[in-house]
């Protein structure tokens, strides 16, 4: 983790305020371990489809995949699911960014 300082300074009336942060640049978004293109890809496959339907045609190609004992493609088929299911249900926390 890379920390860097951030210090900002401005008048408010009479005083001079001064703020020093410490700024860290990990994320603060709910990421699920999903990397950013699985991210990307369920938003559009919701933007074409519309989600109900995208989580009916992941969840056949799911089942498909794994009939043929292809396990890597079915887990990007339930990841792209859960990113779904994240947008949809996911509640912020105070400390969180919104994606």
């Amino acid at each position: 983790m890379t920390l860097k300082r951030k210090k900002s300074g401005f008048k408010v009336g009479p005083y001079d305020v001064t703020i020093d942060s410490t700024i860290d640049n990990a994320s603060r978004l709910h990421d699920y371990g999903f990397d950013r293109a699985t991210w990307h890809r369920g938003v559009r496959m919701m933007q074409r489809y519309g989600s109900d339907n995208a989580l009916e045609l992941m969840d056949d190609r799911a089942d498909r995949a794994l009939a043929r004992s292809d396990i890597a493609t079915c887990q990007k088929w339930r990841e792209l699911m859960a990113v779904i299911h994240a947008i949809e249900n996911d509640e912020p926390q105070p400390i969180d960014r919104i994606h």
